[in-house]
C-alpha cells in the first residue's frame, strides 16, 4: 500500500493506454473500479481520473453507477476529481 508507488502506477496507465488491447484495458479498468470501493479516499480520487481516460463509449455504462456515487461523496477530493472526469467524459463522449 505505497502511496507513491500507486500514484506511479496510475500515471504509467494514463501514458501508456493508448499502446494497448483492448482486453488489457478491461483488465485495468476492473483494477482501477476495485480502487474506487476502496476506504481510501486518494485511491479512490485518482482511480476516477485515471478512469476517465482510458474507458471508452462501449465502457462508461459499466462504470456510470461509480461515478455518480462518487458525486455525492463526503470526501471533497472524490466529489471534485468525480466532476471533473464526468466533465471530461462528457466532451469525449456525448452519451
Amino acid at each position: 500500500n505505497d502511496l507513491f508507488l500507486r500514484r506511479m502506477t496510475y500515471l504509467f496507465i494514463k501514458e501508456i493506454y493508448e499502446r494497448c488491447d483492448s482486453s488489457d484495458v478491461i483488465i485495468v479498468t476492473s483494477c482501477l473500479t476495485k480502487d474506487m470501493t476502496c476506504d481510501v479516499d486518494l485511491y479512490r480520487a485518482n482511480s476516477l481520473r485515471v478512469l476517465c481516460r482510458i474507458i471508452d463509449s462501449a465502457m462508461l455504462s459499466a462504470v456510470e453507477r461509480y461515478f455518480k456515487a462518487a458525486i455525492v461523496d463526503n470526501s471533497s477530493l472524490v466529489s471534485s476529481s468525480a466532476l471533473v472526469s464526468a466533465s471530461h467524459l462528457l466532451a469525449s463522449s456525448s452519451e
